[in-house]
């Protein structure tokens, strides 16, 4: 681990008020990052003593997503919060959640919560805030980063519990709230897929893209993924700060100068013959590897081809 995680179920000696609600909050966990300059910390509040280890395992969590968002997609806390991001988890108040500013609320919080739904509500309220946003949607959220971090986050969270599992599932599950992995594994088969495999197949849908209704954020999300999946990461990071606006259209322009920066892509898509997007079209890029594999550009998308091979290397021309 790269991170500390301080605290202790005994009551702080003064209780922190929230600066939303003003409540009380006597528990509190630290998580403090070993890199950076200063560290990334964040603070998780609980209200009650049986919520304690509720509040250490959402810390641990959240400190998670902060080194697969510094590390995979080159992202950090905002340094005019001095890279603080504060926690409190309710027991009053609607179910649900909310970020604002460096605050991040849940509410309505019980031992009965399930697991998964906590995975569910910190990815998506920790999307919200270190992913650069995107909105101008209209259902069924304006902003789509809360949506993207949700599915973001969990697939490689999973895909780190994966990789811990040999060494025992106590251990892969301690930073996902002791969810099943079988749960949130039927979650990305859900929610994560079948948006890869779409953009794969479709390539982008420009009357979906032009949206503002679910088709149109969920096409924003496909795209996202898609990169992702597709080019890696680092590229999807890229993408997001290159975009320098928070219209959809501008994450494309974002994504369009990503993919043009190196002199040379790793491109892996699901099946044969999937549609890739590369900017300026297929005249602008040679296959490197393997180099029998072709693109076949889509006659009325010309970012858009048919490659014949999986996995390859190209180059700008």
């Amino acid at each position: 681990m790269r991170y500390k995680i301080l605290g202790s179920p005994a009551p702080l000696a003064t209780p922190v008020e929230d600066p939303l609600h003003r409540a009380a909050f006597a528990y509190r966990v630290q998580g403090v990052s070993e890199e950076g300059t200063p560290p990334a910390q964040i603070e998780v509040y609980a209200q009650r003593q049986t919520l304690y280890p509720s509040a250490e395992r959402a810390c641990r969590l959240l400190m998670e997503c902060y080194l697969l968002a510094r590390h995979r997609l080159g992202l950090d806390h905002p340094l005019r919060y001095e890279r603080l991001l504060r926690v409190f988890l309710m027991t009053e108040g609607k179910a649900g959640a909310e970020q604002q500013q460096n605050l991040i609320y849940l509410y309505d919080l019980s031992e009965r919560v399930p697991p998964h739904e906590w995975v569910r509500e910190l990815t998506h309220e920790y999307g919200h805030w270190i992913l650069p946003p995107i909105n101008s949607f209209v259902e069924p959220e304006p902003w789509a980063n809360g949506d993207l971090g949700e599915r973001w986050f969990t697939y490689y969270l999973v895909e780190r519990a994966k990789q811990a599992a040999p060494r025992g599932f106590g251990e892969a599950h301690e930073f996902l709230m002791g969810a099943s992995l079988d749960v949130l594994v039927a979650y990305l088969r859900r929610a994560v897929e079948p948006l890869v495999e779409r953009m794969a197949r479709e390539g982008l849908n420009p009357q979906r893209w032009r949206s503002r209704r679910r088709d149109g954020y969920e096409e924003y999300l496909a795209l996202a993924l898609y990169l992702d999946r597709v080019y890696g990461s680092r590229r999807l990071g890229r993408a997001m700060l290159c975009a320098g606006g928070v219209e959809p259209d501008d994450f494309l322009q974002g994504a369009r100068e990503s993919l043009t920066e190196p002199e040379t892509l790793e491109a892996s898509v699901p099946f044969p013959n999937a549609y890739l997007f590369l900017p300026g079209g297929a005249a602008r890029w040679r296959v490197v590897e393997p180099r029998e594999a072709k693109l076949v550009p889509d006659p009325k998308r010309p970012e858009w081809a048919r490659c014949t091979a999986t996995n390859l290397r190209l180059r700008r021309r």
